[in-house]
């Protein structure tokens, strides 16, 4: 491709087509009349779309999120079937292949290596990438929010806890942790699916559910993979390796471990709290305890690493609503977060057979409907920006979002 063509340029066509163009090198934007736009990674791949008013994005499994805005404050968030999956995907294809005449018709030459590795994409190649995805990894049941754009290295399988009443997400798998080896040989594969893709992945996130719960001289073996097989370090794009950890599992490290794991170049460390009050948190049998969670974060920082901390909105049902804001808000607020933390407040969202909701039952409560959650949430945003540094961000961690 000509050098001349990197950046956001603005083509008439023959049929008076407006198309807005954005060629970088690692991916490719094309809008038609500003009523249409197609994301590409950089082999080609759809990863994102608008689409008369409605938004569309692509995992690399290739799952596709609709997302359409209803109101101030409402969203539609909807994860494509099937049939609706080929529908949206056969109607994109057949779009691009026009588009792709028209900017052939305006004389377009330089697009040409972007224009085909598009349309060599079509609908059955596009679904075919579901059997290659689940050859590589075992399902990715969740990531936090900023790193769905992230290089997902699963150095252990499922959850060595797997026991919250609230959650069913690591049900399907054991628990187990990968040797170096095979270590070694998941990360090729995922840099083959990746291909030219990789130019849009950020950082490594080390998975599943609590990774870093691998005894440390075992861990150091495979970080110190990770870090060889991504060339981590100075001028990679790649910005550092960050997990999830269960407050049980990180008990069990020290100051010194975590500044091991800080020249290892992990960056943040997210865990699930989920509740500060200790009624509530034996409701969802969590291990651990809200105060051991203030001494482990403590710790965390202590060496350097940045901390992600996930509240639950609605935990504890109508009853237990009040307690578990305060005492949420107050355990928050003795963590002593700062730049580079963040503090997550996800919606609460179980199964009807969860068995938190028995629990809730037996405990004389109800769960809160989600216009409840909704005040819920906006109690603890408010509370928490009197409670945490201002350098700290408070986000909305909604799970129907997730794609991978």
């Amino acid at each position: 491709m000509q050098p001349s063509l990197t950046g956001a340029q603005t083509i008439v066509t023959p049929d008076q087509h407006v198309l807005s163009l954005n060629v970088q090198p690692h991916f490719f934007t094309l809008a038609d009349n500003f009523t249409h736009r197609y994301s590409f990674d950089g082999e080609g791949r759809l990863i994102g779309a608008f689409r008369e008013g409605i938004n569309y994005r692509r995992g690399l499994r290739g799952d596709v999120l609709r997302k359409q805005s209803l109101a101030p404050g409402q969203k539609l968030r909807h994860r494509l079937n099937q049939d609706e999956r080929q529908t949206f995907l056969h109607e994109m294809v057949t779009h691009m292949s026009h588009l792709a005449g028209q900017l052939e018709a305006a004389q377009q030459p330089a697009l040409k290596d972007w224009l085909e590795r598009i349309l060599a994409w079509d609908v059955p190649r596009l679904e075919a990438e579901r059997k290659r995805f689940d050859a590589v990894y075992k399902p990715i049941s969740i990531l936090p929010p900023d790193h769905y754009q992230a290089v997902v290295v699963q150095a252990t399988e499922g959850c060595s806890w797997n026991r919250c009443t609230f959650c069913t997400l690591y049900h399907d798998r054991p628990f187990r942790i990968k040797g170096t080896d095979e270590l070694c040989q998941h990360i090729h594969q995922v840099q083959a699916l990746l291909g030219r893709g990789m130019g849009l992945r950020n950082a490594i996130f080390l998975g599943d559910a609590n990774a870093l719960i691998i005894p440390q001289p075992r861990l150091r073996e495979l970080l110190e993979v990770v870090q060889r097989e991504f060339a981590l370090g100075a001028g990679n794009a790649l910005r550092g390796i960050y997990a999830f950890l269960d407050i049980f599992g990180a008990e069990r490290k020290s100051v010194a471990d975590y500044r091991e794991l800080r020249e290892a170049q992990v960056r943040r460390i997210y865990l699930g709290l989920e509740t500060g009050d200790p009624e509530v948190f034996g409701l969802l049998n969590k291990p651990g305890s809200p105060a051991a969670c203030v001494e482990v974060v403590q710790a965390i920082k202590a060496a350097g690493i940045s901390v992600g901390v996930i509240l639950l909105a609605g935990a504890g049902g109508e009853r237990l609503a009040a307690q578990h804001v305060a005492n949420s808000l107050s355990i928050v607020g003795a963590m002593g977060l700062g730049e580079g933390d963040l503090v997550y407040l996800s919606p609460l969202m179980v199964p009807d057979d969860s068995p938190y909701l028995a629990q809730l039952r037996d405990a004389n409560s109800q769960p809160l409907d989600e216009q409840a959650i909704e005040v819920q949430l906006a109690h603890l945003k408010a509370g928490l920006k009197t409670r945490v540094d201002p350098a700290a961000k408070v986000v909305l961690y909604h799970l129907s979002e997730f794609i991978y």
